[in-house]
């Protein structure tokens, strides 16, 4: 998993360079605590530092029940790093690569 996010961010970094040339990011088996919801996070933001925490066990085990090859768990995970990336800079997960998906 550690991987995927690695190359994942540093895709977002040659999109976003000035942007997320400080962001850090980390891999965490779960968080700690809990949450105002019956959702378990799979991912942390922190402005203040600057960085993301993708959630191991409940990316891998609570999110994506039909796993088909290395391909989708690789999307399934890609999905998480963009949505957090997204949410520290306030911006739409789509609206990080918009000309990645047009046709």
């Amino acid at each position: 998993m550690e991987s995927v996010v690695a190359q994942t961010v540093e895709f977002l970094r040659s999109a976003w360079p000035e942007e997320l040339e400080t962001l850090t990011w980390q891999v965490s088996d779960a968080p700690l605590g809990s949450n105002d919801g019956d959702e378990v996070s799979r991912y942390g933001v922190n402005f203040e530092k600057f960085r993301i925490t993708l959630y191991r066990i409940p990316i891998e085990r609570l999110t994506h029940h039909r796993r088909t090859d290395r391909m989708d768990e690789r999307f399934h995970i890609e999905q998480f790093v963009f949505q957090a990336t997204a949410e520290l800079l306030g911006k739409d997960p789509g609206d990080l690569v918009p000309d990645r998906f047009k046709p």
